[in-house]
C-alpha cells in the first residue's frame, strides 16, 4: 500500500461524539490519488495503529473529509482522534480503497444509514444527485443530536430522517420502506452490525434479490473462533511454522519471518487476502462472499484459520 503525509486542515463537530476531519496535501498541492463513492482510507496513527474511515468528500473537493464516531469501547483509534488530534498535525494516509462501490448504471438506488454509517452513503447520495440518478437516502439515529450532516440533509426531498425509533418501530418502518422497490434497484446499507442485519432480513423478506443488497461493516460481526494447532506452510517464502491453538495465521507467519500485509485485523478490509494452495480454510471474516469462501481458494489470515492439519499459503 502507498502512504502519503497529509496535514489536518480542519476539525469540526458534525454531531454529538462525531468528529469531522479534513486532510489536505501540504502546500496546497493536488491530491495524489482519485476515488469513487464508497471508498475508504487507512490512517496510520502516531502509536502505530491503523484504522479505516470512509471518505465523505469527492476528489473535486481537493481534500479528504472523514467523520469519526467516538466509540465507548474504542480499540484506540477513535479515542485518540477525538482526544489527541490537533490542527496542523501530520497523519500518514493510505491510498483510497473501495470495497463498497456503487454499481454503475442509472437504476434507482436506496441508501439506508444507521448512525455513523452515513459516511460512505452520503458520498453515494451526492454522486447520484450530480448525475441525476434516482436515489432515496434514509438516515436512522437514536436521537437528533447524533445525526451527522443533518444541516446538509434536512429539507432535501429525497432524504428521510428517522430518529428515536425503538426496535418494534424500526421493524415496522423498514417493512414500510422495503415493501416497494423498483426492478433492478440497488440497496446499500451501512451502520452497526445489528442494524444492518435487520435491514438485510427485512429486504429479503420483502422480495429484494440477494444480488441487490450491498453492505459495509465497520466492525466484525462475530469474534474469531480460535483454531486448533496446525502446520502452516508459506510456499513463496519456503518456510513453515506450527500455528498454536488460538494464534492467528498472521502472528504465526511473523514468527517464521514472513510479514503478511495487515490493516484492520478484524477480517473486514481485505488487506491481508491470501491465496490458499492447499488445505481447508476455516473462515471467520466478513470480507469474502459465500462463493469465494466455498471455493477454498482464499483466506483472510488475520482472523481465519484451518479446519485440518495443514494449510499452504502463497506468501
Amino acid at each position: 500500500m502507498s502512504w502519503f503525509d497529509m496535514r489536518v486542515r480542519a476539525l469540526r463537530e458534525e454531531a454529538r461524539d462525531i468528529l469531522g476531519v479534513e486532510l489536505a496535501v501540504e502546500d496546497g498541492a493536488p491530491l495524489p490519488f482519485d476515488w469513487l463513492p464508497g471508498a475508504h482510507v487507512d490512517l496510520r496513527l502516531p502509536d502505530g495503529l491503523v484504522r479505516q474511515y470512509s471518505l465523505v468528500s469527492r476528489p473535486a473537493d481537493g481534500h479528504l473529509y472523514l467523520a469519526v464516531k467516538r466509540e465507548p469501547e474504542s480499540r484506540g483509534g477513535s479515542r485518540w482522534l477525538h482526544e489527541a488530534l490537533r490542527l496542523g498535525q501530520i497523519l500518514r494516509v493510505g491510498a483510497p480503497r473501495n470495497l463498497f462501490a456503487l454499481d454503475d448504471g442509472s437504476d434507482a438506488v436506496m441508501l439506508i444509514a444507521g448512525g455513523i454509517g452515513i459516511t460512505p452513503l452520503l458520498a453515494m447520495y451526492r454522486s447520484c444527485r450530480e448525475t441525476g440518478r434516482p436515489v432515496r437516502l434514509h438516515c436512522f439515529a437514536r436521537e437528533q443530536s447524533g445525526l451527522a450532516f443533518h444541516r446538509e440533509l434536512e429539507g432535501q426531498a429525497d432524504v428521510f430522517l428517522h430518529v428515536g425509533l425503538d426496535r418494534a418501530a424500526l421493524q415496522d418502518r423498514l417493512t414500510e420502506l422495503l415493501s416497494e422497490h423498483a426492478t433492478k434497484a440497488g440497496l446499500y446499507c451501512c451502520g452497526p452490525a445489528g442494524f444492518m442485519q435487520q435491514v438485510r432480513e427485512r429486504a429479503l423478506a420483502e422480495g429484494w434479490p440477494e444480488s441487490a443488497l450491498h453492505q459495509e461493516h465497520f466492525q466484525a460481526t462475530k469474534e474469531p473462533t480460535p483454531a486448533g494447532s496446525f502446520e502452516l506452510v508459506l510456499s513463496a517464502s519456503g518456510r513453515q511454522v506450527q500455528v498454536g491453538a488460538g494464534e492467528s495465521v498472521v502472528a504465526a507467519a511473523a514468527r517464521a519471518g514472513v510479514e503478511i500485509p495487515l490493516s484492520c485485523g478484524m477480517g473486514i478490509c481485505g488487506c491481508c487476502l491470501t491465496r490458499v494452495l492447499d488445505g481447508v480454510p476455516s473462515h471467520c471474516d466478513d470480507y469474502l462472499d459465500a462463493d469465494r469462501k466455498a471455493s477454498g481458494n482464499w483466506i483472510l489470515p488475520c482472523v481465519s484459520g484451518c479446519s485440518g492439519a495443514r494449510l499452504v499459503l502463497d506468501c
